[in-house]
């Protein structure tokens, strides 16, 4: 398997806090918004609609996990079948506003070649402030990972909006950072070394 061969994993949670799960498409002044508890449906959205379109690649695979509000079952489940990857999850979040992107929690990773393979993509503002805690929390205690982030104006589990056009600008950029994770493979990943198997001790 050549350095750039390794699998990444794009973990998207679908569960959402339902006393708060109402998301609506929003005109003002000629400007569409999304309007509503958009964590995580407006990102499963945006991976559905333009993420996995542009991704032509076996060894990206995609997941969309459950209980990320809970008990991150979704992302340990996740893990146990895939193993060694590169876990990139894609979520919301409430910091770097003014941003297009923010990069968060990156575990096992080569943190100087993550700000210079993804912080100057073209016509993006890419921000790598922390926020709250996401799946990266399961998949950094053994493999690399971090998070892509929407910036949203207001509240992560409560009325928030983002533009529609600033959603679909984050979700083409997803797409363009998974294929530079892919060129920058080994450069970004720092996996922990594979243990090997104890040699018998002959007696003479």
């Amino acid at each position: 398997m050549g350095k750039r061969d390794g699998k990444i994993i794009v973990s998207v949670h679908c569960d959402t806090v339902w006393n708060a799960a109402s998301v609506k498409l929003v005109r003002r002044k000629k400007r569409r918004y999304y309007y509503g508890n958009l964590d995580n449906i407006v990102c499963v959205a945006e991976v559905l609609r333009s993420v996995m379109p542009r991704v032509h690649d076996r060894r990206i695979k995609f997941y969309f996990t459950n209980k990320e509000e809970t008990t991150m079952e979704g992302a340990e489940w996740v893990m146990r079948r895939e193993g060694r990857a590169l876990y990139i999850v894609v979520d919301i979040t409430v910091a770097a506003r003014k941003s297009d992107m923010n990069i968060e929690w990156p575990y096992h990773v080569d943190r100087p070649t993550v700000k210079r393979v993804f912080g100057k993509i073209p016509r993006l503002k890419v921000s790598f402030k922390t926020s709250h805690a996401d799946e990266t929390m399961v998949y950094g205690k053994k493999f690399p990972s971090f998070s892509l982030n929407l910036p949203v104006d207001g509240h992560v589990h409560g009325r928030s909006q983002v533009s529609f056009w600033k959603a679909r600008r984050f979700g083409r950029a997803v797409a363009e950072v998974l294929r530079r994770a892919r060129r920058h493979y080994s450069e970004i990943c720092i996996f922990p070394p594979k243990k090997s198997a104890g040699h018998t001790k002959v007696r003479s």
